[in-house]
C-alpha cells in the first residue's frame, strides 16, 4: 500500500484534526501516514520518499494570498519546490460567513500545481471544524485512498 506524507498548519486545531481524520482513514484502508507541523517543517519534506503528499491548511481573513501564520514559511518553501512527478491533493478549513472561503486552500493548490505536482483529486474545502460537516472529511479521505 501507499505511504502518504500530510503536512498541515493549523492556529486554532480545525486543520489539525482534519488531518488526523485523513490519516486515521488511510491507516484503516492499508496505507500508511505520517503528520507533519507544517511549523516544524523544512524543504527536506517535498524529497520525502512518500506516494503522495497531502497539505492541510486553514484560512485566516479574506485577503489576498493569505494562509495561517503556522503555514506561512511553508507556503514560502513551497513556492521553492521541486515538485515533479509527485502526486499531491490540498485540504483545509475556513469559515463560509467569508466571501474567500478556504481560499488558501486554492492558494495551496495553484502552487502545488505549479511546482510540477499532480493533484489527485479535486480539493477538500471544510467550513469550520470537520464535526461540523459529519462524513465529509471521511468520503474524500476514502475517495483519495483509492487513487493511491
Amino acid at each position: 500500500m501507499a505511504t502518504v506524507c500530510i503536512v498541515y498548519g493549523s492556529e486554532t486545531g480545525n486543520t489539525k484534526r482534519a488531518a488526523e481524520i485523513v490519516a486515521a482513514g488511510l491507516l484503516e484502508r492499508g496505507h500508511g501516514a505520517r503528520l507533519v507541523n507544517a511549523a516544524e517543517a523544512g524543504p527536506e519534506v517535498f524529497v520525502e520518499p512518500c506516494d503522495a503528499l497531502l497539505f492541510g491548511v486553514s484560512t485566516w481573513g479574506a485577503v489576498e494570498e493569505e494562509v495561517c501564520q503556522d503555514f506561512l514559511a511553508f507556503y514560502d518553501e513551497l513556492g521553492k519546490a521541486d515538485l515533479k512527478g509527485r502526486r499531491a491533493a490540498v485540504f483545509g478549513c475556513g469559515d463560509s460567513g467569508y466571501d474567500r472561503f478556504c481560499k488558501a486552500v486554492d492558494f495551496v493548490e495553484q502552487r502545488v500545481q505549479a511546482r510540477g505536482a499532480t493533484l489527485l483529486q479535486e480539493s477538500l474545502k471544510i467550513d469550520r471544524h470537520p464535526k461540523d460537516s459529519p462524513g465529509l472529511v471521511e468520503g474524500w479521505t476514502g475517495e483519495l485512498a483509492k487513487r493511491l
